[in-house]
């Protein structure tokens, strides 16, 4: 996943993308405001951590222009403002979480992943069943015969993007683009490797899936429903 880091101060930004990209997200960096904006023009971004104060353009303005035509690019607010109307006014205008300096960097990351978790394709969607099996994306959990065991991040990433189009074929380059961002990991083996253990949850005979299928030279797509099951 690409995320689109905006803040003034080159070293926090530098700092940020260094400890987001250990993370295994793809970062683009912008030092302002107008910056940001074309970046938004020109990228498709997973989510956008947005520095309130900078000099050309702050982040209440980016956020306001932003929504007029894209309603959807999550954004989390930093600031170093802890003022109750700063953050009422940036949860108003669109944004989806307010972080004020200073904070840990690993509470970032667990907003980021929160609020990806609720805005991703498909997240709305809460559960899916294939059979027997029930899958809680909310809780990244799988449940089968009464047992229930842990889904992997990208796992529960990967089913959230087939599932917010199912029967459509995506290649490898749209989830590897979607999950990871193409610069973070380029390999296409990846996407295999993770079909391979999703198929281990999901499906009765993971060597004969009925549900995320292989579509030769093209990719994967998922069913929600058993083929086999009447219409």
């Amino acid at each position: 996943m690409k995320l689109l880091v905006v803040d003034d101060e080159k070293g926090f930004r530098e700092a940020l993308k260094d400890n987001l990209e250990q993370e295994g997200y793809s970062v683009d960096i912008t030092a302002g405001g107008r910056a940001a904006l074309d970046a938004l023009k020109a990228e498709r971004y997973a989510l956008v951590v947005l520095d309130v104060m900078m000099p050309d353009m702050d982040g209440f303005s980016v956020l306001e222009e932003l929504r007029k035509t894209d309603k959807k690019t999550p954004v989390i607010f930093l600031t170093a403002r802890s003022l109750e109307e700063d953050k009422l006014q940036g949860l108003e205008l669109g944004a989806d979480d307010y972080l004020t300096k200073p904070f840990s960097v690993m509470e970032l990351i667990a907003r980021i992943r929160t609020v990806l978790r609720r805005t991703a394709p498909g997240s709305e969607l809460g559960e899916m069943a294939f059979d027997r099996v029930k899958v809680d994306l909310a809780m990244m959990t799988v449940t089968a015969d009464g047992c229930s065991e842990d889904l992997g991040r990208y796992e529960a990433e990967i089913l959230r993007f087939l599932a917010s189009e199912p029967g459509r074929v995506f290649s490898r380059d749209e989830i590897l683009d979607q999950v990871w961002g193409l610069e973070a990991f380029p390999s296409n083996r990846t996407v295999d490797n993770y079909i391979v253990k999703i198929r281990q949850h999901i499906e009765s005979d993971p060597r004969s899936p009925k549900h995320l299928v292989s579509v030769y030279g093209k990719g994967y797509k998922l069913a929600l429903a058993s083929p086999d099951s009447p219409s």
